[in-house]
C-alpha cells in the first residue's frame, strides 16, 4: 500500500488514496489503529482518506488513531488540501466534502487556508465552570465540525503535560456533559488577538502539537468573552506547540453565528510503501 505523510503545524497524518482501491470503512478503521502506532509503525495522529466526490474535487475522510471516524479535522483538511494541490487533484482554490459538510480551501505553499463556513453558536454553552483536580476552570463548549470544550486556564500553571492529559481525557469522556465526547483545549489569553493553547484530541486521547478546529473554537470563545463590539471581522493568532494558526472571524450582529477562516503552515513529509512489518 502506498502512503504519504503530511502535517499541519505538527498535527501529523498518513494519507491514503482510496479512489481506486476502495477499502471498506472497517478496513480503514483497522489501518488507522495499526499505522498510527508510534515506534511500531509509521506513527500519526490520524489517517486521511481521499475518495471521489460528485461535483467537488474530492471527499476527505478522517480516521483517528483509535480507529474512530471523525467528522472533520482542521489541520488535517489543510494538510490534505496541500497534498491535493501538489498531486494536481485541485487548483489553488478547491472545494471538497467531509462528514461535517463541504470545505473550501486556498493553497499558497507552504500555507493552506480553509473557509470553515458559518458556525451555529446557538448550540454551544458559554460561561460555564467546572472543578477538576482541585482547580476551577471557566469553559465554553461549541461545535466546529467536531465538538470542542475550551478550558480557560488564566494564571493557572498549565505546563504539566501529564496533568493536562488526565484532565483532557476526563473531560472528553464525560458523556453526561458531552454526549458525543469532546476535544479539550487549554487556552491562555495573552492579549486581545494572541492566545497560547494546547489540545487533548478526542480519538487520540493525548495532546497533539496543534489542533485546527480547536484554534477556531478557542478564537470564537475568546472573542465572545472580550469586551466591546465583535460584529467587525476579527483576527487571532493561536500559538500551539507545533506552530501558529491564524483565525479570522466575522460574527453576525446578534452573535448567534460566526463565519470562520483558518490558516497555517503545512508540509508534505514523505511518500512510500507500507511493508508487512508495519501491520504487526
Amino acid at each position: 500500500m502506498q502512503f504519504t505523510k503530511v502535517h499541519g503545524n505538527g498535527n501529523d497524518f498518513i494519507v491514503i488514496d482510496n479512489r481506486k482501491t476502495r477499502h471498506t470503512t472497517e478496513e480503514l478503521s483497522r489501518f488507522a489503529r495499526l499505522l498510527c502506532r508510534r515506534k511500531f509503525s509509521i506513527g500519526a495522529d490520524g489517517v486521511l482518506v481521499v475518495e471521489d466526490a460528485e461535483g467537488l474535487d474530492f471527499t476527505m475522510r478522517i480516521f483517528n488513531a483509535d480507529g474512530s471516524e471523525g467528522e472533520m479535522c482542521g489541520n488535517g483538511a489543510r494538510a490534505l488540501a496541500r497534498y491535493a494541490f501538489e498531486k494536481k487533484m485541485g487548483g489553488s482554490d478547491m472545494c471538497f466534502t467531509t462528514l461535517a459538510g463541504p470545505i473550501r480551501a486556498r493553497v499558497e505553499p507552504p500555507c493552506a487556508e480553509l473557509d470553515m463556513g458559518e458556525l451555529d453558536l446557538t448550540r454551544g454553552s458559554f460561561g460555564k465552570t467546572l472543578s477538576l483536580h482541585g482547580v476551577e476552570f471557566s469553559y465554553d463548549f461549541l461545535t466546529v465540525g467536531v465538538p470542542h470544550c475550551v478550558l480557560f486556564v488564566g494564571d493557572y500553571d498549565a505546563t504539566d503535560a501529564d496533568l493536562k492529559v488526565r484532565i483532557g481525557r476526563e473531560v472528553s469522556h464525560d458523556f453526561s456533559l458531552f454526549p458525543e465526547g469532546s476535544n479539550v483545549s487549554f487556552a491562555q489569553v495573552l492579549s486581545r488577538s494572541e492566545i497560547r493553547a494546547v489540545t487533548c484530541e478526542r480519538g487520540v486521547d493525548d495532546l497533539t502539537e496543534s489542533c485546527g478546529t480547536g484554534c477556531v473554537a478557542i478564537a470564537v470563545a475568546s472573542a465572545l468573552r472580550g469586551e466591546g463590539a465583535i460584529s467587525a471581522p476579527l483576527a487571532f493568532r493561536v500559538h500551539n506547540p507545533g506552530g501558529t494558526n491564524e483565525v479570522r472571524l466575522n460574527f453576525s450582529p446578534d452573535k448567534t453565528s460566526c463565519r470562520a477562516w483558518l490558516k497555517g503552515r503545512t508540509a508534505i513529509v514523505a511518500e512510500g510503501e507500507i511493508f508487512e512489518d508495519a501491520w504487526l
